[in-house]
């Protein structure tokens, strides 16, 4: 493919990714907003309880073969019936498994009865999500985010504003969580009937082969991911467990203004994760244009972040949360350190994937996750969400 029509499928998709990110993140933060104003800083940290323990069991299950799915198809899009089909067939095994090991988990973990139904409702959404992501990530290897983005939205949509609404009438977040689950469903409805209309024909299939080496080569995406989440959600976890839901409200008010800032690097990667895969096989000084010219970018965005953040901070976090949160402030200008460091992380991690060195992405990642969990253990004792927020800038680091 001719590089003018790289940039310029780059570009689109770039455009329809960024849309979708910034609405997804922008009613992801409002709902936020909407807690921990109606609910305080221990209702936000129940949430945020939650969502860590969702996101770690769903990572569990991932075995990178949504990341793998992208890559293949985008090779060759003659074989992604076949992908579709057999990672379909085995997420359909594997999803009462991952829906009994989130029940056990927080039967055995979860203190109090609102925080037990509110993992397993999380989980519940989760599963259908793991269903739905070999869907979703059909539409990027086919390059059209414009679907992707419009089924991210509506997922948003329906989460976010039943969520407010169950909140404005008094609700707790038990009404609010049930709505994640629903919004998964009308996700997944919706997908299913695009990828069958569109792109491919697909089935329910188990081809046994198939699948192993599928997840032979799938594997290093899977650990990676998997390693990934315990890293971003470690510090939430072991505030909850240490301090309360008081003192992982105020750190979780921080962590989701700079996630919501994380659409940057996503709808770069998105867009340009395809094309690096394809031109391994095409043309390695392509390549490599490509990939400088995504860090310059994503550097272009890290430095003016970072001065506007320290500098707003203060301000920041009581205009969105309200005076009770004004702690969060020193948390947010640590996370917003980590978090520009994790741009680069992004990149340089996908780039190894595309070119199928994800082992030593795998690898790396293992090292900084178990020193995440070490400076954690040392820091959050003593120091609660601050040591959090110092971990996290070491880490990335």
């Amino acid at each position: 493919m001719p590089n003018h029509l790289n940039g310029e499928m780059i570009a689109k998709n770039t455009l329809f990714l960024t849309v979708g990110e910034l609405m997804s993140r922008a009613l992801s933060l409002l709902l936020v907003i909407a807690i921990a104003r109606h609910l305080g800083n221990v209702g936000m940290g129940a949430f945020a309880f939650a969502f860590a323990f969702m996101d770690i069991l769903l990572n569990v299950a991932d075995l990178g073969l949504p990341t793998y799915l992208i890559r293949e198809i985008a090779k060759d899009k003659q074989k992604a019936s076949f992908y579709i089909s057999n990672i379909f067939g085995l997420r359909l095994i594997m999803a009462p498994i991952v829906i009994a090991a989130g029940v056990i988990a927080v039967l055995l973990s979860a203190s109090t009865a609102e925080t037990r139904i509110l993992v397993i409702l999380a989980t519940l959404g989760t599963a259908i999500s793991f269903l739905n992501d070999p869907f979703r990530s059909a539409f990027l290897a086919y390059e059209r985010a414009s679907y992707y983005s419009m089924v991210i939205i509506i997922e948003r949509v329906i989460f976010t504003v039943a969520g407010i609404a169950m909140l404005a009438s008094g609700r707790g977040l038990i009404y609010v969580v049930s709505f994640f689950a629903l919004g998964q469903l009308v996700s997944l409805l919706i997908t299913t009937t695009i990828v069958r209309k569109k792109f491919t024909a697909f089935s329910i299939r188990f081809e046994t082969s198939g699948i192993i080496q599928m997840l032979k080569s799938s594997v290093m995406f899977g650990s990676a991911n998997l390693l990934r989440m315990i890293n971003q959600r470690t510090d939430v976890l072991m505030l909850s467990a240490m301090h309360g839901f008081a003192a992982t409200g105020i750190y979780s008010s921080a962590s989701r203004i700079t996630e919501s800032l994380r659409f940057m690097p996503i709808v770069l990667i998105a867009a340009v994760f395809p094309v690096m895969s394809r031109l391994h096989l095409q043309s390695k000084e392509t390549l490599y244009a490509l990939y400088e010219k995504t860090t310059h970018y994503l550097l272009m965005i890290i430095v003016p972040m970072i001065i506007g953040i320290m500098i707003t901070a203060d301000r920041t976090t009581v205009f969105l949360y309200g005076s009770a949160f004004a702690p969060a402030a020193d948390v947010l200008r640590l996370l917003i350190l980590a978090e520009s460091l994790l741009f680069l992380h992004y990149i340089m991690g996908f780039l190894l994937g595309a070119i199928n060195k994800q082992h030593l992405f795998t690898i790396s990642t293992a090292f900084y996750t178990a020193m995440n969990i070490i400076l954690n253990i040392l820091l959050v004792p003593s120091k609660s969400y601050i040591g959090a927020g110092i971990a996290a800038v070491a880490t990335q680091g």
